[in-house]
């Protein structure tokens, strides 16, 4: 292992994901006004912004935060819905509506736009199409490969590769639910078959619903959560003098539904509670020792989910309503395995509360299971060659990489780098409660900062 100067310079820095963290780590830096720096975005795609949150086109698919509170900038908190009133009144009516996520991209894109006209003969961001094979540390910096064209030097890299979706075997029958696909590959009154009930799943039923889905849909999860719905209700007002910092996973939890209880006997909303919470989540996590995390992840997380990362009140509704009609069944149960059949699959599956196998003869499947849970598992180039070559490490849970508080990445050898980063869903392992753009522009506003001041110090 090449070890780094002390204090390297951050004349050139490569950010490597132009999805939601990639742009928003991009905007911030660019916002400190040093005409020497040099900022180069990569991403594969020709769409910036984009990424598995936001690539969707489906006017159904809405954020799951107010537009009030999707703002890139931490202090300029107003900055999306000004945006929003200047391009698509007609899209989100008030600021406390559910944007697109479509109209969310938009914006995410926008807000590099200024930032790519050449001024003075010099143009302080550079757009790369193209995917990262590696990145190699050398005394003087670092070396980025690509996969269609040459290397490019730089000081300083921040990873910022987002959400990695389940791998799947390709099959006729089985759709990745991360995207938009399926309605046009089967017959509206197709039998469906999700396995998964989160936010991802909603985001399919939707899909379904809009292009005149007429056949039964079965989600089917562990548990048979799905995540409830947004209303109107302000945050409860929680001081870190409240929070029991240190206790375990038990005592949490019976705090925070108790303080639930109480909150909704006063007539208030358990809602306001787990958003008086969020403040709060990042320094609890990592104030919890090892076990108490993976206790969590087994026993809790699903539950935290469902209250936590809420649905837009119109997805809901939609959703409800298809429930009661008996088109959408939820199921809480284990699927056993897939049979590929003439015509579709048949799955096996065994319900939460019976021993007997079950079975469905589905047209088609789709999988809506979540983020990677091993990021060892990955299929990104440049992450493999980083972790073969002990430049990064996972976190102890194996979600993410691990880093230290300022973002830097941690070797192999528990050395921290100082010239590469990680941003937003690949730090969830350290960070938790890093998948939100509230909280991501939190994240890469802080790291901005750091290597500006790091900048100045180093001349």
């Amino acid at each position: 292992m090449l070890s780094p100067d002390p204090l390297p310079s951050t004349r050139h820095i490569v950010v490597i994901g132009g999805g939601a963290s990639g742009v928003l780590m991009t905007a911030h830096l660019l916002r400190h006004h040093d005409p020497s720096l040099r900022v180069t975005l990569i991403e594969k795609s020709r769409e910036l912004g984009a990424g598995i949150a936001y690539g969707t086109s489906h006017p159904n698919h809405l954020l799951n935060v107010r537009a009030a509170n999707m703002s890139a900038y931490p202090d300029d908190p107003d900055h999306f819905w000004r945006w929003v009133g200047e391009h698509s009144s007609v899209d989100c009516p008030d600021a406390q509506s559910f944007a697109p996520r479509r109209l969310y991209r938009d914006y995410l894109a926008d807000l590099l736009s200024p930032h790519l006209v050449q001024r003075a003969g010099s143009r302080r961001l550079a757009i790369v199409n193209d995917e990262v094979t590696g990145v190699e540390e050398r005394p003087e910096g670092l070396l980025v490969r690509f996969a269609g064209r040459e290397p490019l030097q730089a000081d300083t890299a921040i990873l910022a590769t987002g959400n990695e979706g389940p791998k799947l075997q390709p099959a006729s029958w089985r759709f990745d639910g991360w995207f938009d696909a399926g309605p046009a590959s089967f017959s509206p009154d197709a039998e469906v078959v999700i396995v998964g009930t989160g936010l991802t799943m909603a985001d399919r039923v939707l899909s379904l619903l809009h292009a005149g889905h007429r056949g039964r849909i079965t989600a089917i999860s562990r548990r048979g959560l799905r995540p409830h719905g947004h209303r109107p209700v302000l945050a409860y007002r929680l001081d870190a003098a409240d929070i029991p910092y240190g206790t375990g996973i038990t005592y949490l939890t019976r705090w925070l539904k108790q303080l639930a209880r109480q909150h909704q006997a006063a007539g208030g909303d358990w809602r306001s509670i787990v958003d008086g919470l969020r403040p709060y989540t990042q320094p609890l996590w990592r104030n919890l020792p090892h076990e108490a995390r993976r206790r969590f992840l087994r026993h809790a997380r699903a539950w935290w989910d469902i209250h936590r990362h809420r649905m837009a009140p119109a997805a809901a509704a939609r959703l409800e309503a298809a429930r009661e009609a008996g088109q959408l069944s939820i199921v809480a149960g284990r699927v056993a395995g897939f049979e590929p059949q003439d015509q579709g699959v048949l799955v096996r599956y065994i319900a939460r509360t019976g021993t007997a196998e079950q079975q469905i003869h589905a047209d088609a499947v789709f999988e809506c299971r979540g983020r990677a849970a091993d990021v060892t598992a990955t299929d990104n180039p440049a992450l493999r060659q980083l972790l073969a070559d002990g430049v990064v490490r996972p976190d102890r849970l194996g979600l993410g990489l691990d880093v230290g508080e300022d973002c830097g990445v941690i070797h192999r050898d528990g050395a921290a780098s100082q010239r590469i980063y990680a941003v937003g869903p690949i730090t969830s392992g350290v960070f938790w409660e890093i998948v939100a753009v509230p909280d991501i522009r939190q994240q890469v506003a802080k790291l901005a900062g750091h290597l500006m001041q790091r900048r100045i110090a180093a001349t």
